[in-house]
């Protein structure tokens, strides 16, 4: 009998018992491993790739999300192992349909990365369908898949970033994470074939997932998101857009891993954070000091100076992240604890219109440059939208 390995995580955060830290990690690879990438492109200064990543993973956000149809949060909460393969099938359709939308905007827009690209965009379809294998593992208390996973994913990420010093193209790199991630989940989705499946039709996914008002909350973002991008490409140019690109995935990244991984499970479980979390904590802060006095320092090079402009918009945007984090902690509790929950998606709606506006504004109103404050702005926004709501529903 093969002796099966207990690995334990080296910096809990969470208490003993659970696997969020795991968890969490895994499923915040899956969402934010695109936007990483973007990222590393963006500090080797590759921002003609970073503004097109900009526009893809806008894209791709758009249909992988709001096709999610909470599959994971149903599935999780009710314990419905035996839904996984129904879900599972709806979303390869669904991704069929998303290649064909990204060869459809390829010859839109003129992408001077296109086979690049399109191997990114099925490392985000592959992540999508692999987020459900990771579900079930979740359900099954399997621990040492979650490690596996991680690994590989990390390793890819450690080459992708030896790469961009030595070669510069990405090509065989992506093409072997992608035959990796499509392995995964071809040997596991035909584990999960053989369990006993329920009666739900992939038809009855669909209808569920386009008639909830979590639907339309996700569609708004995710439009305003793709939005904004379309907008900033063509207020600021390819190599200023990919500066920003890069400064708001950095201050969207607190706000996102909380509200995608491990938020709305400590809210529902009240579980406890752990004092290691502060170090992150106190980590940041600092950083965000050394990011102030660089700025400062440089002022008369932000604009001129590439580096310094990508510095002084990533130091505005971690600002932004305490107004988003913190306003996404609101939005959870409502959701999770509270029974307005519907409400919460109507307000998704009306906020993510009101953000729409915020890039044409700035950009009238001073111009580019002005544009480095958007996600700031948008943050601000949020934290004033969701704690009015908590307010006037806690206070009924």
């Amino acid at each position: 009998m093969e002796k099966k390995v207990n690995l334990k995580f080296p910096f809990r955060v969470f208490p003993s018992g659970h696997n969020i830290e795991l968890q969490s990690i895994a499923y915040g690879l899956n969402l934010f491993l695109p936007t990483l990438i973007l990222i590393i492109a963006s500090l080797f200064k590759d921002y003609n790739l970073t503004a097109e990543l900009g526009i893809l993973i806008g894209i791709n956000i758009i249909f992988t999300q709001i096709f999610s149809a909470n599959a994971r949060s149903i599935i999780i909460s009710k314990k419905l192992i035996s839904s996984i393969y129904s879900y599972i099938i709806f979303r390869i359709i669904i991704s069929i349909m998303v290649i064909i939308v990204n060869l459809f905007f390829f010859n839109i827009f003129e992408f001077s990365n296109k086979f690049l690209l399109l191997s990114i965009s099925f490392i985000i379809i592959f992540q999508w369908l692999n987020e459900l294998i990771l579900t079930y593992f979740e359900l099954k208390k399997k621990v040492n898949e979650f490690y596996y996973y991680i690994i590989t994913s990390l390793i890819f990420i450690f080459f992708v970033v030896v790469d961009f010093f030595f070669y510069q193209d990405l090509t065989y790199l992506f093409l072997i994470y992608n035959i990796f991630l499509f392995t995964f989940f071809f040997i596991f989705f035909l584990k999960i074939a053989t369990i006993k499946k329920d009666k739900i039709s992939v038809k009855k996914i669909f209808i569920l997932s386009i008639t909830t008002k979590a639907f339309y909350s996700s569609f708004s973002i995710s439009f305003a998101n793709l939005i904004w991008r379309l907008l900033i490409i063509q207020f600021c140019g390819k190599v200023l857009a990919g500066i920003y690109f890069a400064s708001f995935a950095l201050g969207s990244l607190p706000g996102t891993l909380f509200n995608n991984t491990f938020g709305p499970t400590i809210i529902k479980g009240n579980i406890k954070i752990n004092k290691n979390l502060y170090f992150i904590k106190y980590a940041l802060m600092i950083g965000l000091i050394i990011l102030f006095f660089l700025s400062v320092a440089n002022r008369d090079e932000i604009f001129v100076n590439l580096s310094y402009t990508q510095i002084f918009g990533t130091f505005l945007s971690l600002i932004g992240s305490y107004f988003m984090t913190k306003s996404l902690y609101v939005r959870q509790y409502l959701i999770q604890k509270t029974s307005h929950q519907s409400l919460v998606f109507k307000i998704d709606v009306f906020y993510s219109l009101l953000i729409i506006f915020v890039v044409p504004t700035l950009y009238l109103l001073a111009g580019d440059k002005l544009i480095i404050i958007s996600f700031l702005v948008s943050s601000m926004i949020s934290y004033v939208v969701y704690n009015l709501a908590y307010n006037k529903m806690i206070n009924k």
